[in-house]
């Protein structure tokens, strides 16, 4: 069975490979599959668990794609479902993209002020961008800046990362503040 890409929705799941291994893209478990090394401590976006094996979204320090992982292999990361705002706080950066993030005024939000950047062939680059304050429902935060046809973003706190999923209007083709991001300068 193939494991395709599942998004990367507010109810994600995450783990990180807890002992160095073999991952495999484009595949059924270890079937006519493309190896790829895991190192301790790459993340996962876990889709599901068939048998002995885990499919999700692998990212590596030179790439990412939905992929399988021994289950043995890995460990979830556990979310704290109600952490405090400073928890948030920091720049948060994934590939060309960085998301900052700051107690807002007045208390009891998040100031969130994302770029974001999709270099195509040449010369080609794509951009784009969000700003606002946002409250966050547990460890859930939730920003639009502004009517249906306009950007909006989800980030979701999970231990020391923050995944994010957007509609896919926050800039130029291709410009998207999904994935999995860490914490950056």
């Amino acid at each position: 069975m193939a494991c395709g890409f599942d998004g990367f929705g507010g109810n994600a799941k995450l783990a990180e490979v807890a002992t160095q291994t073999v991952g495999y893209f484009g595949c059924a478990p270890a079937r006519h599959c493309v190896p790829t090394k895991l190192a301790t401590g790459d993340a996962m976006v876990v889709y599901r668990v068939d048998g002995d094996w885990t499919c999700g979204y692998l990212l590596q320090r030179d790439g990412a794609g939905p992929g399988w992982a021994k289950s043995r292999d890995i460990r979830e990361i556990r979310a704290d479902p109600a952490p405090p705002l400073n928890a948030w706080s920091g720049a948060w950066v994934n590939g060309y993209g960085r998301i900052v993030v700051a107690a807002s005024n007045p208390p009891g939000k998040l100031h969130l002020e994302g770029t974001a950047e999709w270099h195509g062939k040449g010369d080609v680059v794509h951009t784009g961008s969000f700003s606002g304050d946002a409250a966050p429902d547990g460890n859930h935060v939730h920003i639009a800046e502004g009517g249906a046809d306009s950007c909006a973003v989800d980030l979701t706190l999970i231990g020391k990362y923050m995944v994010g999923d957007d509609n896919n209007k926050c800039g130029g083709m291709n410009v998207r503040f999904w994935g999995v991001w860490k914490r950056g300068r």
